[in-house]
């Protein structure tokens, strides 16, 4: 039987706490630090672990609207963006995230190389941005790194 992946996450933790950090000298700081970061960022992923498919698919819906509201209000320079949306997603939503982010970017390049981004676009991108924001300050507002907004 394989251990959980919470289980495996908390033997890195445990390793790096019991072993790697107390072989390390004081005079290690750095190295003492590094540890010390590493051992958080898997106690937070470790806390995320049940929840992050239902975030990542919600950040991949959220950047296809944005890329369709885009297209929207594009002519044929967003006819990349729009076969990109067309096409099947058979991706799991990190990769398709990544893929429409790609392709976001191509289009605001294009534009940047042509007399600049329209304002329209402009808009629909600060618009998502700020939505975007918000679900992540609230993704990670229990870990205090925010503490203007876990307030």
């Amino acid at each position: 039987m394989n251990p959980s992946v919470q289980d495996r996450l908390d033997s890195c933790v445990r390793a790096l706490e019991h072993v790697v950090l107390p072989a390390l000298p004081e005079t290690a700081s750095l190295a003492r630090e590094q540890v010390m970061l590493v051992m958080g960022q898997v106690q937070i992923i470790r806390a995320q672990l049940d929840a992050t498919p239902a975030f990542e698919q919600e950040e991949a819906a959220d950047l296809a609207a944005m890329a369709q509201a885009m297209c929207d209000l594009a002519g044929e320079e967003a006819d990349a963006l729009r076969s990109l949306l067309a096409a099947p997603d058979q991706n799991i939503p990190r990769d398709h995230t990544a893929q429409l982010q790609d392709g976001i970017d191509a289009l605001l390049q294009e534009y940047e190389g042509n007399g600049g981004v329209p304002s329209d676009i402009s808009a629909v991108v600060c618009e998502h941005g700020a939505i975007r924001a918000q679900k992540d300050r609230a993704w990670f507002a229990a870990m205090g790194f925010d503490a203007g907004f876990a307030a």
